[in-house]
């Protein structure tokens, strides 16, 4: 069975990255997060943390910054993204990957479902133009 990855959410922060010159930097470096404002939409941060992606969109609500969606990932040997977890608004969060003592554990039927979810997100993200926005580092 070959392998379930978050390709097109890769490709689309890749393309964004690579228009505002950061995506060097982006693959580089160990630690590395953006916020990208693109009016009238949701500024939109990347971040990566070693292996650990994440992408979110992040709106105020009582002077608190709250993701809706954040989406984890891990980024395999291979340079594919694999899901990790997704959290939305409302308080669901979901994990498709846990590591327990050093092993890895997936809920095949919530990564498929993550997967599902970022290629649309991605679809929306290309067609919202990012690449056109603003971006500031931010770590």
């Amino acid at each position: 069975m070959r392998t379930l990855t978050c390709t097109q959410m890769r490709s689309v922060v890749e393309r964004i990255l690579r228009s505002h010159k950061l995506l060097e930097d982006f693959r580089r470096d160990s630690e590395f997060a953006v916020r990208i404002t693109n009016q009238p939409y949701m500024p939109l941060t990347i971040e990566r943390h070693g292996s650990r992606i994440t992408v979110t969109h992040y709106f105020m609500q009582n002077d608190d910054m709250v993701p809706d969606p954040d989406m984890e990932s891990e980024q395999l040997a291979d340079g594919s993204w694999y899901p990790v977890a997704i959290q939305f608004a409302t308080g669901s969060y979901r994990r498709a990957t846990e590591i327990r003592d050093g092993k890895r554990f997936v809920n095949p039927k919530e990564a498929r479902d993550q997967i599902q979810f970022s290629r649309m997100w991605a679809r929306n993200l290309k067609g919202q133009d990012y690449g056109a926005g603003f971006a500031e580092r931010i770590d």
